[in-house]
């Protein structure tokens, strides 16, 4: 999908469009999971996915205002192209684990068991965003996460929420197989990373899930 779309005269935002459709993706392969496995509390589960990506894409839709509040009433109609860049998106996802994190808390649900589910809706969501988008260099990260979903869907201890066997697959899965695709894998014409300590932002990213699932796993035993 392009980064402008054009329909007559209106002008809509290609990664916008394509995150709404990867994210009505894991929606969907979701509640299919969720069907799969008879979890009694499916309908609240499958809710609480649609209320966390609208989080996201606020905050990285409006987070750049904060900067440039005059936009809203100098040119509101910019707010349609206009979007905050991948910190603010960042910035989203923290804001929506929270956001989960304590829902799931006020409903006597352990954290756990949200992580072991989240993957069902999080790897399909990355899969359609990596085919939608018109970037080629995505395709092998939605390759991996492709793997990793089928790993989750056949692995023994996966169907049972609150376990951390999900979470430990997506976790170590994502960050070593991620930070080992970033090693080699090209960037996208004219983008120069910047480094810190020898690894880029993504990189450094992919660490951390490794680091994550690592103490997930000692923890679990």
């Amino acid at each position: 999908m392009p980064e402008l779309l054009t329909l007559g005269t209106l002008r809509l935002d290609g990664i916008l469009l394509t995150a709404i459709l990867s994210a009505a993706v894991g929606f969907i392969a979701l509640s299919i999971w969720l069907k799969h496995v008879g979890d009694e509390r499916k309908a609240w589960w499958v809710s609480l996915w649609p209320n966390g990506c609208l989080l996201t894409l606020l905050c990285w839709k409006l987070a750049f205002l904060f900067n440039e509040p005059s936009m809203l009433w100098e040119r509101p109609s910019s707010l349609i192209l206009m979007r905050g860049s991948a910190e603010d998106a960042a910035l989203g996802i923290m804001v929506a684990l929270i956001y989960m994190i304590i829902a799931v808390r006020k409903r006597g649900i352990t954290v756990l068991s949200l992580l072991d589910i989240l993957p069902f809706a999080v790897l399909p969501c990355c899969i359609g965003f990596g085919l939608l988008w018109q970037n080629p260099y995505l395709l092998p990260y939605a390759g991996l996460f492709a793997a990793l979903y089928v790993v989750l869907l056949r692995s023994p201890g996966t169907r049972e929420a609150g376990s951390g066997r999900s979470a430990q697959i997506t976790l170590l899965g994502a960050g070593l197989g991620g930070l080992l695709i970033s090693l080699f894998a090209p960037y996208s014409p004219g983008m120069l990373p910047e480094l810190t300590v020898g690894l880029t932002t993504g990189q450094w990213s992919f660490v951390g899930l490794s680091v994550l699932g690592t103490l997930l796993q000692a923890r679990s035993g």
